[in-house]
C-alpha cells in the first residue's frame, strides 16, 4: 500500500532553466570570434547544442505521471518498483532521487521540481522523505 502518491506534472521552471542555459551557450558560440578555418567546428558545436536542448526538453517532458512512495526506501514510478540507492538530495526547489529497479540493473536519477507538484503534495513528499519513520503514524 502506498504511503504517499501524487500525479507529477511537467516542471515549467526546469524547462525554462534548460532553455536559458542552452540559449546562453548558443549566444556564446555565436558571439565568439571564430576564424574562418574553424567554421566546421563552429557548425558542429551549434548543431550539438541545439540537439542537446531538444533532448533535454524531451527528457523534462517525459518526467510526469503517477509517483508512489511505498515505504522501506521503495518507490513506484512508471508501473515499476524502484529502490532508493541514496538518501534523496533535497534543496528547497526540488528533490533528486537515485533509483535502481527492483529485480533489475536499470538505474535512474529522478528530479522532481517543486513546481511539478501541488504545494500540499510537495510538503508531504518532503516530510515523507525527511522523516520516513513518521510515515507509519497514519496521516495520509
Amino acid at each position: 500500500m502506498a504511503q504517499w502518491r501524487c500525479d507529477i506534472r511537467v516542471s515549467w521552471r526546469t524547462q525554462l532553466f534548460s532553455l536559458l542555459v542552452h540559449g546562453a551557450l548558443i549566444l556564446l558560440i555565436l558571439l565568439s570570434p571564430w576564424p574562418d578555418v574553424y567554421a566546421p567546428i563552429w557548425l558542429v558545436l551549434m548543431i550539438l547544442v541545439v540537439f542537446e536542448c531538444i533532448r533535454s526538453q524531451k527528457n523534462i517532458s517525459s518526467r510526469q505521471g503517477l509517483l508512489k512512495l511505498l515505504g522501506e526506501r521503495r518507490v513506484e514510478w512508471r508501473g515499476r518498483e524502484w529502490l532508493m540507492l541514496k538518501n534523496p538530495w533535497m534543496p528547497r526547489f526540488g528533490v533528486l532521487l537515485s533509483l535502481q529497479q527492483v529485480n533489475g540493473k536499470k538505474r535512474c536519477r529522478l528530479w522532481l521540481a517543486s513546481d511539478a507538484l501541488g504545494n500540499e503534495d510537495w510538503r508531504h513528499l518532503r516530510q515523507r522523505l525527511l522523516y520516513p519513520q513518521s510515515a507509519d503514524d497514519g496521516d495520509g
